[in-house]
């Protein structure tokens, strides 16, 4: 699979003219609260000047002060990021984040590094967007409630849409777990580091090992089944009815596999959102539905979701301990749900089942804009393909890089 860079792809998303934007729109999105809204999470963040630099010389400041923000000609800033402006305006689209710009080596650190852009970005995001920073937050749903597929859909509807995540127990039988563990073997031993559909690692041994397969359902009935199962379907459709599978674009039918001592490489993620690299304009919201092949508990990385964050963004990927986090503890057979902009982790498992890792397949449901915009064969995954099949961590990307 050719790596590729989506979002000049993207035709309907028109490029912004940057001195048009910073001159009339943007000052009209901070009047209409924006700039309230910015400059109260600015008031927290590492810099407070922050400037764009684009490649023939245009170049523009925000600056945190007084309770607002403030726009000024220049780079007189302790932040300065160089990009063309096609990027630049692929960025105020949300087509991609500091980590797209980063991977696609489409931004210039000019003054500062990607840590500071990345503390930053949640002040960017409520200036264009409006999006608040999660703060906590009081649920009046049990966030330990686990539901049974024959449970009240409005129940699971009104749950899934105030937590962001959703834990079902018993959805597929013993004989369909086994069946899909055998499909997943098959393929993970056919994997090699340099088939653009699998992930790799390097572990305590110094040995690569395979910690995810993509596009299972290309070669396999079997998975391509689950993107037309009508209980999967149910659940997509928890978010609406206009939810559907398109297996042919993004990462198609995948397994996750969770291996104990990893020393290198994105086989643990740390607390992050599906829309991460990029793409939240027209990938969010997705209901991603996690099939679990083997027990998921503490020993193993479990599953761990912050309960109520898909409709903001994060500093960091900070999570405090008096925020409402839910560890999930699941069951082969059970699913997992989450929306795709909901934070969550699955920290590095402390032992293995005998299989060898814990391993969860994945089938996520999008809107109809996913499949308009997002060309057949391709994801925004893709991006992370620079090493063969190793996928480097951000901070790895930045060491190779610089």
């Amino acid at each position: 699979m050719a790596v590729v860079d989506l979002a000049p792809r993207l035709p309907q998303f028109d490029t912004l003219d940057f001195d048009e934007f910073h001159a009339e729109e943007l000052p009209r999105r901070l009047a209409a609260g924006n700039g309230r809204l910015a400059a109260g999470i600015g008031a927290g963040a590492l810099v407070k000047r922050f400037a764009w630099k684009l490649d023939d010389g245009r170049s523009v400041t925000y600056e945190i002060a007084d309770g607002e923000v403030r726009i000024t000609p220049g780079d007189d800033a302790e932040l300065v990021v160089r990009l063309s402006e096609q990027n630049w305006s692929n960025y105020v689209a949300e087509l991609w984040t500091w980590v797209g710009l980063l991977y696609t080596d489409a931004a210039e650190m000019v003054r500062g590094d990607f840590g500071l852009f990345e503390d930053f970005e949640p002040v960017l995001l409520a200036m264009y967007h409006g999006r608040p920073l999660y703060e906590g937050w009081a649920p009046t749903v049990d966030l330990t409630r686990s539901f049974a597929p024959g449970d009240d859909p409005e129940e699971m509807r009104r749950f899934f849409s105030e937590a962001g995540f959703l834990h079902i127990k018993g959805v597929f039988s013993a004989e369909e777990v086994d069946a899909f563990r055998r499909e997943v073997e098959r393929q993970r031993s056919a994997a090699t580091p340099d088939d653009h559909r699998s992930w790799w690692a390097t572990n305590a041994d110094g040995e690569e090992v395979c910690c995810r397969v993509t596009h299972m359902d290309d070669r396999s009935d079997l998975m391509l089944g689950l993107t037309d199962d009508r209980r999967l379907d149910a659940i997509g459709a928890l978010a609406g009815d206009d939810f559907a599978a398109y297996p042919e674009r993004g990462d198609g039918v995948s397994v996750v596999i969770k291996l104990p001592d990893i020393v290198e490489g994105l086989a643990d993620l740390p607390w992050h959102r599906d829309c991460g690299t990029g793409g939240h304009s027209i990938t969010c919201p997705t209901v991603n539905i996690g099939i679990q092949l083997d027990e998921c508990n503490e020993a193993n990385g479990q599953l761990h979701y912050l309960a109520g964050s898909y409709r903001s963004s994060n500093r960091a990927r900070q999570v405090r301990d008096d925020w409402p986090t839910v560890a999930v503890s699941a069951s082969p057979g059970d699913v997992t749900v989450h929306y795709g902009h909901t934070l969550h982790a699955a920290p590095p498992p402390t032992a293995a089942p005998e299989t060898g890792g814990r391993r969860t397949v994945y089938v996520s449901y999008h809107t109809p804009i996913w499949a308009e915009f997002i060309p057949p064969g391709q994801g925004y995954n893709d991006i992370l393909f620079k090493d063969g099949g190793r996928i480097r961590s951000p901070e790895e990307h930045q060491e190779q890089s610089g």
